[in-house]
């Protein structure tokens, strides 16, 4: 009943959270919503900007002292105090020049004259111009040879605020940025703290979850009698819900069905006969074979002496439990095969001539365990992973998994 509830609280968050996240947990709507709020921002804040317009006039010193002399004028505090008095004031107030800068090339000038109006930066730029003709005719007499050769376009440009490129470069930033803080999101919520991601990116599926509850309520049915008490029979009811995800598992398979586990520790001999019995439930002919040590161990001594001479070996503990599976195999049927770990050579020639394999593995166990696991199993039909000694986190996600497929 819990895992009920559960379960459509999980559907109830999918849907409302649905918009917001895609399936494999990234976050795409961010880096939308950053450019969007950068462009905004950036819109705001150059058009909280002073305007400014520059205006460019050239010249030309055709004679007299150097080209670098008459630039020098342009650039003297007097001569722009000159051109800006011989302006009128407007209704804004007087023009003033912001800045002047100057381009100079062989004999060619070019002043550049900013100012926060467009008719202004144009007139102080010709005023300006004027005004160092004025002065070089002043200070070099017939020597003086700067003469203005006019605007070099007509008009003003506007150089401040750019609202159409600063909110462009703003939104691009701001995209680049959802874009970084997303996959920071996204890798925080795939974690290690998850088990299934954990194993699943090793490259290792999941099948089913076994808790410890559920595996000591399972080992109370086999060969001890069960509880009477509340707690008991829930517990009975987690044990029952872990085999059924195990059958699941295994009943589009036929044949034997070799169960290996990862190290000592992974074995689940009890939920996994709570599994058999599921699956002969359901009609299905299954036969349990548990061919851990010390079963199938035979100790060989010297060949009988009626075989000296005769070419003699011992057979091989695999071929025994093989032969004693294949003559158990029906059509239709499963052979369930609990083998030693899989560090023991016969698991796993076992496995190899198997026709499926699940690993059995802690929840816990390392990942350098599971990849070795995984070279080992590489030539089999290796279906997934039963995970045991699962936490409640583990079950969880697992059926939300389930669900969400």
């Amino acid at each position: 009943m819990t895992r009920f509830f559960a379960r459509k609280t999980a559907d109830r968050l999918d849907a409302v959270t649905g918009f917001f996240a895609l399936k494999d947990g990234f976050p795409w709507w961010l880096p939308i919503i950053t450019a969007l709020m950068a462009a905004l921002i950036g819109v705001i804040v150059s058009q909280a900007s002073v305007a400014a317009w520059d205006a460019d006039v050239h010249l030309w010193a055709r004679g007299g002292p150097p080209a670098s002399e008459y630039a020098q004028l342009l650039l003297d505090a007097d001569v722009q105090e000159a051109a800006t008095s011989g302006m009128m004031a407007t209704e804004d107030g007087p023009a003033l020049i912001d800045s002047v800068s100057v381009d100079l090339t062989d004999t060619l000038i070019r002043v550049t004259v900013r100012s926060s109006g467009q008719f202004d930066a144009e007139a102080l730029a010709v005023s300006l111009a004027h005004a160092a003709v004025s002065e070089a005719v002043h200070r070099y007499g017939a020597d003086a040879g700067l003469e203005m050769l006019g605007l070099v376009r007509p008009g003003a440009r506007k150089v401040s605020p750019a609202t159409e490129w600063t909110a462009a470069w703003a939104s691009a930033l701001g995209l680049f940025g959802g874009i970084g803080l997303a996959w920071l999101v996204a890798t925080r919520a795939r974690s290690p703290g998850s088990t299934l991601g954990r194993i699943g990116r090793i490259g290792l599926r999941p099948i089913a979850v076994i808790s410890p509850d559920a595996e000591h309520a399972a080992g109370q049915g086999v060969g001890q009698p069960s509880g009477s008490t509340i707690a008991a029979t829930q517990d009975r009811g987690a044990a029952d819900d872990d085999a059924v995800m195990l059958a699941n598992a295994i009943n589009p398979l036929s044949g034997i069905v070799a169960l290996v586990p990862l190290d000592e520790e992974s074995g689940v001999t009890a939920t996994l006969i709570q599994t058999a019995r599921t699956l002969a439930a359901r009609g299905r002919s299954v036969i349990w074979l548990d061919a851990r040590r010390p079963a199938f161990e035979l100790s060989y001594g010297a060949p009988p002496p009626w075989l000296t001479g005769v070419p003699w070996a011992p057979v091989e503990r695999w071929e025994l439990i093989l032969r004693r599976a294949a003559a158990a195999v029906r059509p239709n049927a499963y052979v369930l095969l609990l083998t030693d770990p899989i560090t023991d050579p016969s698991a796993t020639i076992v496995a190899r001539s198997s026709s499926a394999v699940i690993l059995l593995a802690r929840a816990d166990a390392s990942d350098q365990h599971l990849v070795d696991a995984q070279l080992l199993l590489s030539h089999t039909r290796l279906i997934g992973v039963a995970l045991t000694q699962a936490q409640e986190l583990d079950l969880r996600e697992f059926e939300l998994a389930q669900t969400m497929d």
